[in-house]
Parts: structure tokens; C-alpha cells; sequence
């Protein structure tokens, strides 16, 4: 075989490419590397030349075909190594093989560009493409392994002495940082391991909520940062979930400072690195894209994996990392397509800036006791927590509600108006302002409850504040029914709201019923004429739980 091109070594995995929004196409990710053969049959010279003499006897190619192959994570170097292999079996094919993140190359495809043949670190991508065109690829086999393992820099590896459960790692018993999922492989199958170890309990599910909350607030744009934190030292110090034969690749590249792994003891996932055809090919792309298979899985071929930092299987044991924390991986299932989607939707929501509107009843009876607390210090409680979970850049305002509070017609009254969350008013930022305003709702509640005026009237200040970049909400928390003799009628609140409902402009409204005296059934049908979800709190703990599912469920 010809000579090729050496790769060059970098201080950090290259196929690790920043992406900003959910898929820019980048110009010149990775290196070219091409294979040429001449047809005279001699021997040119240039790097990457195989010549005549090494083809089969018989052999003859005047016209080799270019295969244009994008490859994703460390996998690279081995293709490479397969592609010469082919070459000099004989394939009539020149082999472009560039280093591209699955997500650039899954929305090439979806715009209906994109290579001859697609090797993406994870069929989790597969399917965002063929959910929208079902016949842009077809699927071949894995032909590659490697097991997701959460990174640890060296001075954290030291207070890891045990490998820690997902359920352990969501309540970051083990400080944990994210890069967007929706750019990064590595973290988008944490989640998905995560949703398989912890089941589909509500407890599981308000866990895995509140850690996507804290994750979407702390995420970097890339795995590349990651590396680079870990390179640099940063602090806090921190763990970071990452493809071990990445890891292998940069303890290569870094021998001073190597990175330790573990595997989380409950399961894992698998980079399964599937080798797809793309589009319809030609009688030539496909004969060359199925050489570029078989040498792939020739002995060759899988040797070159394994030197790649990829292990044989699922059975294998064998760790490509120095120190791994847990031992041999087990593998959990993946996730329901339905629930991948869901996971996704989600992590959209939690991370989207947000236009809402607090509504908190302070009628009498909200003083009434509610397990060891009170009605109004559940609103209260829900009104910090929710204030901690939202996104810095949210537009947050707070109106309290009960009976002719704003005059002889309006049953509520405002106490802090929308503002940004960062934006100063008389020395306080609007965080602050709410803070104020929650704390002086608990003191003094009292009157009856106009609740069918004051939903009509949040909803219509939702509307004529409409903010398309954001998700538009009313929150509204109440103890009790109507009481207001003068409001409008159950059955004209509900038409009123059918009919200020705009597609166009969503507005999602939250109801929270604190306690038994709570009229349910009402702030169910609210819910379902305007779009939204209805929830029932009765004790302290379960604040938090509405509070994480209705940020999850907010789009």
C-alpha cells in the first residue's frame, strides 16, 4: 500500500467541534484526506497513492469514483486506515474522509446535502434524520463500540471511590457539567441512560427534571470545552460525561495530566458508530461504500478500531483507560423512541427564555393550614422555587388576587410588573423585587376569591404582551372557587378564553390548586380551553415537583 498523509496530533479531540444554535454548518471541520489512485497503473509518489501493482491480478479502475465519508468522534484514524484497505483490494473509489460533528451532519441531510456515507458516533442522531425523511439513509451495522463513562479530572477522582448511580448523579452527589445535548453525543446519551436507570415513576421523573434544570443553566456550547476545562485545570472542578475512547484519545495526547473514568454502576450507554449509505446511490458509490464495509470488518479493519480505543463488543471488559472507577460496563436498554423525544422536548423548554405572569390568590382562607404549614406558605414556597429554577434572562411579573383588591370592578392587584429578571428598579434587580413581593403576599391575606375575572384578565395581559422569542405563561396558584357576585359567568370565562386563544401566539397557563377546597375541576377546564396543565399541591415537598414538571411541560 501507497503512502498516506500522518494525522496530525492536537492538544484536545478535534472531532469535538462547538455548535452554536442546534446545527450550523461549519466550512472545513476536520482534514481531507484523500486516497488516489493513478489509472496509468505507476506509482505517482504523493502521500495517499496506492499503485496497480498492489490491486488484484486483473484488477483494472480508469475512473475511480470519489466516496465522500464524514465521520464523527474518534473513529476517524480507523477509516482512514480501512479506507487504503479497500484500495488495495481493489475498489474502484477514492475514499474523502473528513472529521464532522454527527449533528452538522445530520442537518446537512435533513436540507437534502451531505456525504455518500455517514458514520455518526451514535444512532441516536440516525433517527432525528429519518424521522423526517424516512429514505435518506440506509442502515447498515454498528462497526464500532464504545461505552459513555462520566470523566473525572485528577483531583476529583480522588473523592471517587466507588462507581456513583444515576440516581446519585442527578442529585449531583458528583459535581457534573453538561454540553448541550442537542450538540454533543456525550451528553445527549447521559440523559437517555439516565431516564432508562431511573424509570418512569413521578419521583424519577421530577429528578431527572430538576437536574435537566440545573444543567441547562450551567451547559457549555461544546464537548470541545469540556476538554478544555479539563486541560486547563478550570474551577470548580468538575465531572463530565464523555465517549471513553475519546477519553483514551486525549490521556494519549496528555500524559501529564490523563483524565480518569467511571461508569455509573447502575448501567450505561453505548456510541454504537453505525455505518450508513446515504440517498440512493449509484451502482459506483455503492460498490465503493460497501468496500469501505467490508474492510471496516476485516481483521484489518477491526484491528485498527480496537488501536482507535473502541472495544470488540458489549461483552468486552477490557477498559481503554488507565483508571476506570467501577469496572466492566453493563448496558441499559435505550429509551422508547417517544421518550427520546419527549427528553428532548423537555431540555427545549427548560433552556427557553420565558414571558410569565405569577397570579397568587391571598383570600381569607388562604391562611387555613395545609399539613404542618399553611396555604399561603405553600405559595409562598412555590414562588421561591420557581424564582430559583428560571432561566436569567426570563420576563417575570406578580399580581396578587382575592375580592375588589383593585377598586369596586377588579378583583386583583399588581405588585411587581414584568421586567426581565436582571433589569434594575430603584436599586433592585426584579429577582429581588419578587422575592419582596412573594414575602408580602404571605402577610397579609384576606376577602373572598374572584377567580374566573382575574384568569380572564392575566390571560388578556399575557396576550397584548406577547414575546414570539419566548415561551408566553400564566401561573395561577388558589385555594378556593369563585366568590365574586359580579364576575362573569364559568361558561363566559370559558368561551372568552376559546375565543382570545390565537395558535399563533401561545400563551400556556398553569394552574396550582393549593388544598382540598380548591375548585379542581374548574382549573382543569381552564387548562384545556387556553393550552396547559393543571396540578394540585397539598404539602411542602410536592412544590417542587409542580413546579420542575410544569417548567418541563411549559412549551
Amino acid at each position: 500500500m501507497g503512502r498516506h498523509e500522518s494525522d496530525t496530533t492536537t492538544a484536545r479531540p478535534r472531532w469535538l467541534i462547538p455548535v452554536v444554535a442546534l446545527a450550523v454548518v461549519i466550512g472545513g471541520v476536520g482534514t481531507w484526506w484523500t486516497l488516489a489512485r493513478s489509472g496509468s497503473g505507476s506509482t505517482s509518489g504523493a502521500a495517499g497513492t496506492v499503485s496497480a501493482s498492489q490491486l488484484p491480478t486483473g484488477a483494472s479502475c480508469s475512473a475511480p469514483t470519489t466516496i465522500q465519508v464524514s465521520v464523527a468522534g474518534p473513529l476517524v484514524s480507523a477509516v482512514k486506515t480501512a479506507a487504503g484497505l479497500a484500495q488495495a483490494s481493489g475498489a474502484c473509489a477514492t475514499y474523502a474522509v473528513t472529521a464532522e460533528a454527527a449533528p452538522v451532519t445530520a442537518a446537512s441531510l435533513a436540507a437534502g446535502k451531505g456525504p455518500n456515507v455517514w458514520i455518526p458516533d451514535s444512532s441516536a442522531w440516525v433517527n432525528d434524520v429519518t424521522s423526517k425523511a424516512p429514505n435518506a439513509v440506509t442502515i447498515g451495522p454498528a462497526v464500532a463500540l464504545s461505552p459513555l463513562v462520566l470523566a473525572l479530572p485528577k483531583s476529583l477522582a480522588g473523592s471517587v471511590t466507588t462507581a456513583p448511580s444515576w440516581a446519585e448523579l442527578v442529585a449531583f452527589k458528583v459535581p457534573v457539567l453538561f454540553a448541550d445535548p442537542t450538540a454533543s453525543t456525550s451528553s445527549r446519551l447521559a440523559l437517555s441512560a439516565a431516564y432508562a436507570a431511573l424509570g418512569t415513576s413521578s419521583e424519577a421523573r421530577i429528578a431527572l427534571g430538576a437536574a435537566m434544570i440545573r444543567l441547562s443553566r450551567t451547559k457549555v456550547a461544546s464537548d470541545d470545552l469540556l476538554y478544555q476545562r479539563a486541560e486547563s485545570g478550570a474551577t470548580p472542578v468538575v465531572a463530565f460525561p464523555a465517549e471513553e475512547a475519546a477519553i483514551a484519545a486525549y490521556n494519549a495526547a496528555h500524559p501529564s495530566t490523563p483524565l480518569s473514568v467511571t461508569i455509573p454502576a447502575d448501567g450505561t450507554s453505548a456510541f454504537d458508530h453505525p455505518f450508513l449509505t446515504v440517498g440512493t446511490p449509484t451502482a459506483a458509490v455503492k460498490a465503493g461504500a460497501d468496500a469501505l464495509l467490508a474492510a471496516l470488518q476485516s481483521d484489518p479493519g477491526k484491528a485498527a478500531v480496537v488501536a482507535a480505543g473502541f472495544r470488540t463488543g458489549l461483552a468486552d471488559a477490557t477498559g481503554k483507560v488507565a483508571h476506570v472507577i467501577g469496572g466492566a460496563p453493563t448496558y441499559l436498554p435505550p429509551p422508547p423512541a417517544e421518550a427520546v423525544a419527549a427528553l428532548q422536548r423537555s431540555w427545549a423548554a427548560v433552556g427557553t427564555e420565558m414571558r410569565m405572569l405569577a397570579v397568587v390568590d391571598t383570600s381569607g382562607s388562604m391562611k387555613d393550614p395545609a399539613g404542618a404549614s399553611t396555604r399561603m406558605a405553600l405559595a409562598h414556597q412555590a414562588g421561591l422555587v420557581a424564582l430559583s429554577a428560571f432561566p436569567p434572562g426570563s420576563v417575570i411579573g406578580l399580581w396578587r388576587f382575592g375580592y375588589q383588591l383593585g377598586g369596586p370592578t377588579q378583583d386583583w392587584q399588581v405588585m411587581v410588573p414584568q421586567r426581565g429578571l436582571n433589569d434594575v428598579t430603584g436599586g433592585k434587580d426584579q429577582r429581588t423585587l419578587l422575592v419582596e413581593g412573594f414575602a408580602k403576599l404571605a402577610a397579609r391575606p384576606g376577602g373572598s376569591t374572584g377567580l374566573y375575572d382575574t384568569i380572564l384578565a392575566a390571560y388578556e395581559q399575557a396576550k397584548a404582551g406577547y414575546d414570539p422569542t419566548r415561551v408566553n405563561s400564566v401561573v395561577l396558584l388558589t385555594d378556593g372557587k369563585n366568590e365574586d357576585p359580579r364576575s362573569i359567568t364559568l361558561d363566559d370565562l370559558l368561551a372568552k378564553l376559546a375565543a382570545a386563544k390565537d395558535p399563533a401566539k401561545p400563551i400556556v397557563v398553569i394552574t396550582v390548586a393549593i388544598g382540598p377546597d380548591a375548585d379542581a375541576a374548574t382549573l382543569q377546564r381552564v387548562t384545556q380551553v387556553t393550552g396547559g396543565r393543571s396540578y394540585t399541591a397539598t404539602a411542602p415537598e410536592q412544590i417542587t415537583g409542580v413546579f420542575v414538571d410544569a417548567l418541563l411541560n411549559r412549551s
